[in-house]
């Protein structure tokens, strides 16, 4: 369910912050889902970073090593970021 509303979403929103339209989409899906948006955050970035390791570790499907690894782990790592300075203001 997130997956097309993130693509829909970094589609319409080619120039705008990562982070910020991960927020969006986050915002979006708690409230339609009726869930408590800082938890489905903490949970969207406790997903990002368990991603971000297993691809360390094993690589993802698409990048198994090299320069589109390192890409794809340092967005995931740079998306729980986001996801986390929104947690700590």
């Amino acid at each position: 369910m997130l997956k097309p509303l993130a693509l829909r979403h970094l589609a319409q929103n080619r120039d705008a912050d990562p982070g910020a339209v991960a927020r969006r989409i986050l915002d979006t899906f708690a409230e339609a889902a009726g869930l408590d948006r800082e938890r489905v955050h903490r949970w969207a970035q406790f997903h990002l970073v368990q991603t971000a390791f297993h691809g360390r570790r094993h690589g993802f499907r698409v990048a198994r090593g090299g320069p589109a690894l390192d890409l794809l782990t340092q967005y995931a790592d740079r998306l729980a970021q986001a996801l986390t300075a929104r947690l700590v203001l």
